[in-house]
């Protein structure tokens, strides 16, 4: 025999993160032989809210999974809205995530608006439209943009990560400096290729200030003089062997 239940999430904003555990149990339908999953309760759902662990798995996949995982998150793009990707964790992980109640938001018009191409909107890949995993080197002022990770031993790195093998590797590097800083910045010159085939491009940097906060795997964000890379590469405390390179790379 099956055991049906649903439940309404009201009252008091504080008794919402109590009660969610429970509510996700409430809202499926249980083999009562073996505790089998068999389906949510249709007229259950839920909007997941920062903190949650549904609201976790959705920026994941928005922003990691549908690199890691194409195929399982085919058709995740810039324009998926949050409430869109929620429902498409819903049907890959119904413990962890209820269906969304409310509308989509309007999609993005803006520098995460994707493009003709498959990446958010970048025109620096004329030169050269193979993809690549890529990142910037970013110069203002003397001074070196740099990031702080909340992994890898709280190294510090210069923004970039893996292509999506859509786009050319300039905009590779362009999409993770905004995503990871919320810097915009111009892709130039291809200063180095390293580890992986990494691409590093000298970036100009276009706007002296971020246009959105940074990734939330990261820390700190901000500019670093010679002698500061320096002492960070003598400590150790870069991210990849060709830091020592950095410093002789400002200009």
């Amino acid at each position: 025999a099956a055991l049906v239940a649903s439940a309404i999430v009201s009252g008091a904003r504080e008794e919402r993160a109590a009660s969610v555990d429970a509510v996700l149990f409430s809202a499926r339908r249980m083999d009562s032989a073996n505790g089998t999953v068999l389906a949510a309760a249709p007229e259950f759902c839920l909007d997941a809210e920062a903190g949650e662990m549904c609201h976790r798995l959705v920026t994941w996949i928005q922003e990691d999974g549908v690199r890691f995982d194409p195929e399982k998150y085919a058709g995740v793009t810039a324009r998926t809205t949050f409430h869109e990707v929620q429902a498409l964790a819903h049907t890959h992980h119904p413990d962890l995530c209820a269906p969304p109640c409310g509308k989509a938001p309007p999609s993005p018009t803006g520098p995460e608006a994707e493009g003709d191409h498959g990446h958010i909107n970048c025109d620096y890949g004329h030169e050269d439209s193979k993809p690549a995993h890529a990142g910037c080197f970013v110069v203002h002022n003397g001074r070196l943009l740099a990031e702080r990770l909340t992994y890898d031993h709280e190294k510090y790195d210069v923004p970039g990560g893996q292509t999506n093998w859509r786009e050319p590797a300039r905009c590779t590097a362009y999409r993770e400096t905004y995503e990871e800083t919320g810097y915009l910045v111009a892709p130039r010159e291809l200063l180095a290729v390293v580890r992986n085939d990494f691409h590093l491009y000298r970036c100009e940097l276009l706007r002296p200030d971020p246009v959105k906060g940074h990734d939330h795997e990261i820390s700190w964000v901000g500019w670093l003089d010679v002698n500061e890379i320096r002492a960070k590469a003598s400590q150790h405390m870069w991210r990849f062997p060709e830091s020592h390179r950095y410093a002789g790379w400002i200009r």
